[in-house]
Order: C-alpha cells, then sequence, then structure tokens
C-alpha cells in the first residue's frame, strides 16, 4: 500500500483529488522524490498500467517535466516545456505521450527544506477541456497542496480537541500558516468569504488569539 509523506492515504487522496478538480484532470499521478531524484511509491488514478510500467522502465529519462529538470519551478507544464526547449528528447517523450492520449499535462513540485520530495501530475486527454489560465490556477493552488502533502505535520488529534477545532477550522488555519488571503482561503476550499471570516472569528476565539500571525506562531510552536 502506498503511504504518502506524513499524512494518510485518505487525506493525500483528497489533496490529489482537489488539485484534479480544480484542473478539470482526466488522470492523475502523484509520487514521492528520493534524494538521488528518483520517482518512487506512486499513487495513480485513471492511469494505464502499461503507460505507467513504460515510463518507469525507460521514458522518465526523457521527461522535460521530471524533477531533475524543475530548478526552482513550482510547476510546468508539457506544452510549453517542449516548445521553451524543442530536442529529439522532448519530441520522443511527447510522441509517447500522445500514443496514450495524454494530450497535455501538468506536474507540481513539492518541496521541503528546499529539496524536491514529492511531485504530482495532472493530466488531460482526448476531449478535455484544459481550462482557461491553467498555469495561474496552478499557481494558486501548489502551495496548498504542498503544504497538506508534505509541508504540515498535522496537529495531533488531542491538540484539536484541546482547542475544540473543526476539520474545517483547521483547513483554514493551514491555508493561513501558508500567507493565504482571505479571498485565496475562500476560492481553495470553495466557502465563501464571508464563511471564511467567521471561521477566523472561531479559530481566533478558540486559540485565544487576535491576529493571523499569532496563529501561525501558535501552530509551528505545536509542530
Amino acid at each position: 500500500m502506498f503511504t504518502p509523506i506524513g499524512r494518510s492515504d485518505s487525506a493525500t487522496g483528497q489533496a490529489v483529488q482537489f488539485a484534479k478538480g480544480i484542473l478539470e484532470g482526466s488522470s492523475t499521478a502523484f509520487y514521492e522524490v528520493d534524494d538521488d531524484l528518483k520517482l518512487t511509491r506512486f499513487m495513480l488514478s485513471n492511469v494505464s498500467a502499461d503507460f505507467h510500467r513504460q515510463y518507469v522502465e525507460s521514458m522518465n529519462r526523457l521527461d522535460p517535466l521530471h524533477p531533475k529538470h524543475a530548478a526552482d519551478k513550482p510547476f510546468a507544464r508539457l506544452s510549453v516545456a517542449t516548445e521553451q526547449c524543442f530536442t529529439a528528447e522532448t519530441a520522443a517523450y511527447r510522441s509517447f505521450a500522445n500514443q496514450w492520449g495524454i494530450v497535455d499535462m501538468v506536474d507540481f513540485f513539492f518541496r521541503r527544506n528546499g529539496r524536491i520530495v514529492a511531485g504530482m501530475s495532472i493530466q488531460w486527454g482526448p476531449g478535455c477541456k484544459i481550462p482557461d489560465g491553467t498555469m495561474d490556477l496552478a499557481a494558486k493552488i501548489h502551495d496548498y497542496l504542498e503544504f497538506n502533502l508534505v509541508g504540515r505535520t498535522p496537529l495531533a488529534g488531542e491538540e484539536a480537541s484541546r482547542y475544540g477545532l473543526t476539520s474545517r477550522e483547521l483547513d483554514v488555519i493551514e491555508l493561513v500558516c501558508c500567507g493565504r488571503t482571505n479571498r485565496e482561503i475562500s476560492e481553495c476550499l470553495g466557502i465563501g468569504h464571508a464563511t471564511v471570516k467567521t471561521h477566523l472569528i472561531h479559530i481566533f476565539e478558540k486559540l485565544g488569539v487576535e491576529t493571523r500571525s499569532a496563529v501561525v506562531a501558535m501552530m509551528s510552536k505545536l509542530h
């Protein structure tokens, strides 16, 4: 069974499905990245087993979205990468993807202490509508995904219980700790702006603080 970094399978699956839904993808792959930038421990959704086998055995070395090419980028898109650096390798990889019905894809790169430790590929198949402003959407959700998938040590149950925090309030706290504005929290969680404000009022009351920075400082101590 796949065991993601510091999280339960259920929590990771929810984060992956969130990204897939926002970007209207047809398939996803979440993976860990070891110290040698090798991709390991995949969690796949609607990805052909044969495509995955060929990718792992040989085609990953041609992949322009492989973490070894990421540098300091938080994400990259296949169509953009191949246009910016068209080589025999990228052409071969694009042909490989096309053979398996992959029209385009975006890969996210998640870091811990500056090192890529995991990634996620969102793929679009034939007939999929690739959202307008895809790269802007990816930029908006990257930090939220990174914090949930690799950056957050979850509060122990006793801590959440001690302060009486609900699961939704914990979601809001996570995004506050990522530096997100109320509007961005609203977009990420799919809730109204007024609802975000209400959650923050309750969070401040339960934690006994008055500012967002105090929330962040308190969470850092708990973690």
